[in-house]
């Protein structure tokens, strides 16, 4: 199934209204999605370990 019908699956039963000039729109924002995902399944638990953060108290003041 290609994206255009598959969007218009999509939207049709979630009740949305169909314009036919948003579809490519919508897929490019859908694969920006997919793409910013990748790391995550590459490396699964990169959000779980706390960063470490180190402080000049020099830079402080």
């Amino acid at each position: 199934m290609d994206y255009a019908s598959f969007l218009r699956q999509s939207l049709y039963l979630q009740g949305l209204p169909i314009y036919e000039a948003d579809l490519p729109y919508i897929h490019h924002i859908l694969y920006t999605i997919n793409e910013a995902e990748a790391p995550l399944k590459a490396f699964p638990e990169l959000n779980v370990e706390v960063p470490i953060t180190i402080v000049d108290k020099e830079l402080m003041l």
